[in-house]
């Protein structure tokens, strides 16, 4: 099985085997919005490697701001259909996503932000945080 770990930090990104951080794995653009997806076109070596992958453990996935995942989530779909007939109605195209981080601590840092601005930023504002399973 291939296992993608990956961070949000770049220091942690060290602690982790062959560890990587989210925007240099998947290529996340670093000014990320609403209509943003992932750089990575069919064909080539990294969508191949998705579409082997079994699933992505995302390390310090509550400081993200949601944005990050929207886009993974809407490329996942895209590159994984030819692997899953029904990838494109499923999150993250079907493929399992481990999210690993302590909600407590640090939530995504929005510049002049106020309490709203940081809700709407965190994953669990997301779209499909509610197709999401919980474990402690």
């Amino acid at each position: 099985m291939i296992v993608l770990p990956v961070t949000t930090s770049g220091i942690t990104s060290l602690l982790l085997p062959n560890g990587r951080t989210t925007h240099s794995r998947f290529r996340i653009p670093l000014d990320v919005a609403v209509e943003s997806t992932c750089e990575i076109k069919h064909g080539t070596q990294l969508a191949e490697l998705l579409q082997k992958t079994s699933f992505i453990i995302w390390d310090e996935a509550p400081m993200t701001h949601r944005h990050c995942f929207e886009a993974l989530d809407k490329s996942l779909r895209d590159i994984l259909s030819t692997r899953y007939e029904d990838s494109r109605s499923k999150p993250f195209g079907g493929l399992i996503v481990v999210c690993g981080g302590d909600f407590r601590q640090i939530l995504p840092v929005i510049p002049q932000g106020e309490r709203a601005d940081i809700i709407d930023a965190s994953l669990n504002s997301s779209y499909f945080w509610n197709t999401s399973k919980s474990t402690s």
